[in-house]
């Protein structure tokens, strides 16, 4: 069905038969007990119950060559744009929930939250977990120097802890869910203005070192601030179920692949944070996510989100209307800005959503990009594609939002936002 938006969730034994040209067995869910939970709670318990299901003749499956399985996601992904992408064993690994509580099994529809959720027996069922995030962002081109983040994440913390109390909640297990674990997800927007003002770019890796020094900063200083605030009024009920009940941070759990694109040291004295958070506990079980933000960067006058401007002027459409907006500092710095379609190839933008999930403990709105016209035969090739999302999972990211391609109309841009409007701030 063409005009649903679709989420596709895989994980390492999907790609490891990928590179290996190997085959993929399905099955359905009902007929291979166990293994449903372990897709997301447990990888190599997963990859064991995979492996033995396979070899039961007794249970129903089809198996498919996985070049065959991921060329039929690519080109549907490449049609509509709209096939989202979860890696799921890295939204359990590299997540400050543990899985074996509170597993991550699915997403939103902006692909930015990361958080734990129950079914419901019925509407009124308690015990179930409707995950809900309550969300903000930093202006990166008003931040004049990191330290500034220090007392504004203390601000943006409190604020939005204190909505969690006062507003209102339509059921019960989403009041349970928001309650116990007092989820937050702050992140950015202006990003784009942010490198023009430092001068570097997204496509030749001059912006991984400041990216990485900007995002340690920000989730070090988000952290501090809910480690603080649960000093003064008690960590969130369900801070058990989180890693960093055990003193394990976002720095310990990332892909190692970001040192060979980042020689950037940590800044920041995390070993004393590690030691209050066990102490004290969180407030807040995420601080976290970077989300689409295309409503309130127009207000702002600022670049969307972490996504390079289409153009020095873009125009804007969405249901409310057209809005023409200038990139910010125009005449000052027009020949910084690093515009869309001008991106040689989508390995500099990944590399830097790499660089920023280290850090980030939800998960990102990220988007790829494509102009047939830069390949043969104005088509993209699939095995580009595919080379994209291998290129993401190494790097260890979380989440595929859009797919862009460049169609030939002029460059008029769709409100990206969320479309739900659950998530826009």
């Amino acid at each position: 069905v063409r005009h649903l938006d679709y989420g596709v969730q895989f994980n390492k034994l999907m790609y490891q038969r990928l590179i290996k040209g190997e085959h993929i067995t399905l099955f359905s869910p009902s007929d291979v007990p166990g293994l449903y939970d372990a897709f997301f709670a447990d990888q190599d318990k997963f990859e064991e119950l995979y492996v033995k299901y396979e070899q039961d003749e007794s249970i129903r499956k089809k198996r498919i060559k996985a070049i065959e399985l991921f060329s039929l996601f690519a080109q549907e992904r490449a049609s509509t744009g709209r096939i989202y992408l979860q890696n799921v064993d890295h939204c359990n690994t590299h997540s400050p929930f543990n899985p074996e509580y509170a597993p991550i099994r699915q997403s939103n529809l902006c692909l930015e939250i990361a958080l734990p959720t129950k079914p419901l027996n019925d509407v009124n069922d308690p015990n179930g977990e409707i995950a809900l995030c309550t969300l903000s962002a930093f202006n990166l081109g008003a931040i004049e120097s990191l330290d500034e983040l220090d007392g504004l994440a203390d601000l943006a913390v409190r604020a939005l802890d204190s909505l969690l109390d006062y507003q209102d909640y339509p059921v019960p297990a989403a009041q349970a869910a928001t309650m116990g674990r007092r989820t937050l997800g702050i992140g950015v927007i202006n990003y784009a203005y942010y490198l023009a003002k430092n001068g570097v770019f997204y496509s030749n890796g001059s912006a991984n070192n400041l990216t990485h020094r900007t995002f340690e900063a920000i989730q070090y200083y988000l952290l501090k601030a809910s480690n603080q605030l649960a000093k003064e009024q008690g960590a969130c009920p369900l801070f058990n179920e989180t890693k960093l009940s055990q003193g394990i941070l976002p720095i310990d759990t990332y892909k190692k692949e970001i040192d060979q694109i980042t020689g950037e040291k940590l800044h920041l004295d995390w070993e004393a944070l590690r030691e209050s958070i066990k102490e004290h506990g969180v407030r807040n079980s995420t601080v976290s996510a970077l989300m689409p933000s295309e409503t309130s960067s127009q207000i702002s006058n600022a670049t969307n989100g972490i996504e390079p401007p289409r153009g020095l002027i873009s125009i804007k459409a969405s249901k409310d209307g057209v809005l023409k907006q200038v990139v910010p500092e125009y005449k000052r710095l027009k020949d910084n800005y690093e515009l869309l379609w001008n991106i040689p190839s989508n390995d500099g933008y990944l590399e830097l959503v790499g660089i920023m999930q280290k850090f980030v403990d939800q998960t990102i709105s990220a988007n790829t990009n494509y102009d047939p016209s830069k390949y043969e035969g104005g088509k993209v090739p699939v095995k580009q594609i595919i080379k994209d999302l291998l290129t993401a999972y190494k790097l260890g990211v979380k989440t595929m939002y859009y797919h862009n391609t460049r169609d030939g109309a002029d460059d008029s841009q769709q409100d990206d936002g969320c479309e739900g409007g659950a998530c826009k701030i």
